[in-house]
């Protein structure tokens, strides 16, 4: 019995040390709180929000937002080379676009040729256009700034219009058709050097009619008078 009633004393003395401990506790609290809420105007705690972070969240904040930044740092740059390497494509695809047209429009290019050879022939070829310009232009002033003069000449079967202006001469030429006629007319500006700018040919009624423009250099009459005879004479 004396055990038990011992048991008893410890176990009351356990708890009222418990509750004494509790009343504390309890006791510091509410001194913590009071002295949280001293300055506040507000009957009721403020948000967590308005409080300043510890050091360490704002260490971990501060480097959340560097992280950040360099990902749209890295994401930019690798938007700006993308752009950059498709304008190159754009670049070197219209570049060889213009190249081939070149190729295309230029005489004497073999398919394979390289860029430098297209670069090249297109120069010499302009440069020959602008010759024959220039060319055409004192034909033109040289024939405008003469008075032709007409001349004709005939046997039994054809007859020849010649009329001149500078060293420019036209013929109208008028023959009975046969085979190779027009080729042996060809034939013969060829062989005198006469230089054809133009022909043109009518047949009707088995009477060919053939005028040709040509360039005569040199002793302009003497060849003028040979290439007749030679047309007179097919």
């Amino acid at each position: 019995m004396q055990k038990q009633r011992k048991k008893e004393r410890e176990r009351k003395m356990e708890d009222q040390q418990n509750w004494k401990g509790e009343e504390e506790e309890e006791s510091e609290i509410n001194e913590l709180l009071c002295s949280i809420m001293e300055g506040y105007n507000d009957k009721l705690i403020p948000p967590l929000s308005q409080f300043s972070p510890s050091r360490q969240a704002a260490a971990a904040i501060v480097e959340e937002k560097g992280s950040s930044s360099r990902e749209r740092g890295r994401a930019k740059e690798a938007k700006e080379v993308t752009e950059s390497l498709k304008k190159e494509r754009d670049r070197r695809e219209k570049m060889a676009e213009n190249y081939d047209l070149l190729q295309s429009m230029v005489p004497n290019l073999f398919p394979k040729a390289t860029r430098e050879m297209i670069v090249g022939e297109t120069i010499a070829y302009i440069q020959s256009l602008e010759k024959e310009i220039t060319r055409m232009e004192e034909l033109k002033n040289s024939s405008e700034s003469s008075k032709g003069k007409m001349h004709l000449y005939s046997n039994r079967n054809s007859s020849i219009d010649v009329t001149v202006s500078s060293n420019v001469v036209f013929f109208g030429i008028q023959s009975m058709v046969r085979p190779r006629l027009v080729t042996d007319i060809f034939m013969v500006l060829h062989k005198h050097k006469a230089e054809v700018l133009g022909a043109n040919v009518a047949v009707n009624h088995r009477q060919l009619t053939l005028t040709v423009t040509a360039v005569v250099n040199g002793n302009r009459d003497r060849t003028i008078e040979k290439i007749k005879g030679d047309i007179l004479i097919l």
